[in-house]
């Protein structure tokens, strides 16, 4: 029994190339630096931008909204125009004490992604690879009692028996720089040139001379066959 194969349509073939070319090329789909901390511990972030006077910080991981949160409340969103605006130096550097004890009652533990990235824009929006930097923090238990309430809100038990020190995260550089825009240069005038096309010259009667050698060989060949007995 031979079963007829139905041809698979070249607009879905070319949608399935486009989506793994996507999963593969997606922003922020590596981190350029992993560390692991405590969730409590005060992280020092910092590093050089060598464009603007600000860089945009905005958190994202478990349970948070795709594009992103402020580093101090989960309720600000990225996409909505909230981000954690840290300034520049004279130096190009800058730098954030990022207190995760802030938000340590509003996310579990676990991997968490932070961008930096010289223009306010979120996860969704971000622009070449130069232009921002991320930091895969694994924020993991400290160790500190707490305790639940109703609403589902927990609390630290004697939080003053528990003191952060602060841990620097490496440096986290955006080395794009915005290209100076310069008018184009007026190209000098030229005067066209006309092409002139030459053609080869033929040697004057060989079409006919060659017509009359294959007439002459025609009647030859007949005559030949004629001559057969």
């Amino acid at each position: 029994m031979i079963m007829n194969q139905r041809p698979i349509h070249s607009t879905l073939v070319a949608g399935i190339i486009l989506c793994i070319l996507c999963l593969i090329v997606s922003p922020g789909s590596a981190a350029d630096i992993d560390m692991e901390a405590y969730l409590d511990d005060t992280i020092t972030l910092h590093g050089f931008s060598y464009v603007g006077d600000s860089v945009y910080l905005f958190l994202t991981g478990p349970g948070l909204p795709e594009n992103g949160v402020t580093l101090t409340n989960t309720d600000l969103r990225a996409d909505q125009g909230q981000f954690t605006v840290v300034g520049v130096d004279d130096n190009q550097e800058w730098s954030y004490s990022w207190k995760t004890s802030r938000i340590a009652n509003e996310i579990d533990y676990g991997t968490y992604v932070v961008y930096v990235t010289n223009e306010p824009v979120d996860k969704a929006h971000l622009g070449g690879t130069g232009s921002y930097k991320t930091l895969r923090i694994f924020l993991k238990d400290s160790g500190v009692s707490k305790v639940s309430i109703d609403d589902g809100t927990s609390y630290t038990l004697k939080p003053e028996e528990h003191v952060s020190t602060p841990r620097p995260a490496p440096s986290m550089n955006i080395t794009s720089t915005t290209p100076a825009v310069t008018s184009p240069s007026p190209s000098p005038l030229v005067t066209p040139v006309p092409v002139q096309t030459t053609v080869p010259a033929t040697r004057s009667g060989i079409g006919t001379w060659v017509a009359v050698t294959a007439l002459f060989c025609c009647v030859y060949l007949m005559s030949l066959h004629k001559a057969r007995p």
